[in-house]
């Protein structure tokens, strides 16, 4: 057995998420589609981050086992013929056995598009979150600073259980956030780009949300403490919506 490392990027529209699940069309199902066809064994895959329905991402890294004998380019070559339009492996690398897309990863970081503006870009539609209202960055970056360190996210993220044996267990909702960054750029666009050891699940559309909130001034800086200290999902009110968000960058 040998051990491959594809980094890839995708669009997320036509997907329910990357997990593979059976019966809708998801990132990883297609992938691993892709190459059960073309090593001819069944290939279980590990990402470096699950991605939720509509989600993009500009980097993904996938590793997989394999005792089929691989050429590098070929591979890449075949899986993008299968996977296009909407899937792209970039690269194909043979890495250590110990190497393991998820657990060896070190860190995640996400950026979330915002247009800003009254009237709506056909071109944008996708791929951005379009606010019409005014937004105050200052504000919404304030707002992200309160949130760095080490903190029980369970505002931010949705319950998720592993089951053990015959019990059903919660996942822990604690969580680094590393930086947390609000910019304007050009063309009406407000940028968020976040960066944590890891993630939970809807936790970066939440935290998007609520600073849109104290952008909009719904909520005041003051408030995302006590939203913090909640420990309670309906502390936060609004969850932004898939569609601009991007898996940006996983280091190892």
């Amino acid at each position: 057995m040998a051990r491959y490392r594809l980094q890839l990027s995708y669009d997320g529209r036509p997907f329910r998420g990357f997990a593979p699940n059976e019966g809708v069309p998801t990132v990883g199902g297609a992938l691993r589609d892709a190459l059960e066809k073309v090593l001819q064994h069944s290939v279980p895959i590990v990402c470096a981050g699950r991605t939720d329905a509509g989600v993009h991402a500009l980097v993904q890294v996938v590793s997989f086992d394999t005792d089929k004998p691989v050429v590098l380019e070929a591979l890449r070559t075949s899986l993008n013929s299968l996977c296009r339009p909407h899937i792209v492996v970039s690269d194909v690398q043979l890495v250590a056995d110990d190497f393991d897309a998820r657990f060896s990863c070190k860190g995640r970081s996400y950026r979330y598009r915002i247009l800003n503006r009254r009237l709506p870009d056909p071109f944008r539609k996708d791929y951005t979150w379009r606010v019409s209202l005014p937004l105050d960055v200052d504000q919404m970056q304030a707002a992200g600073q309160l949130l760095l360190g080490t903190h029980d996210f369970s505002s931010f993220c949705r319950r998720q259980f592993e089951v053990f044996g015959d019990q059903r267990v919660e996942k822990p909702r604690t969580r680094t956030l590393r930086s947390v960054g609000w910019t304007r750029q050009p063309d009406d666009e407000i940028q968020l780009v976040i960066a944590a050891s890891s993630f939970c699940q809807q936790m970066v559309r939440s935290i998007t949300g609520m600073c849109v909130d104290v952008g909009l001034g719904v909520l005041a800086v003051s408030d995302v403490p006590s939203i913090l200290e909640a420990k309670d999902r309906k502390a936060v009110q609004r969850v932004a919506p898939p569609h601009g968000l991007f898996l940006l960058q996983v280091t190892y």
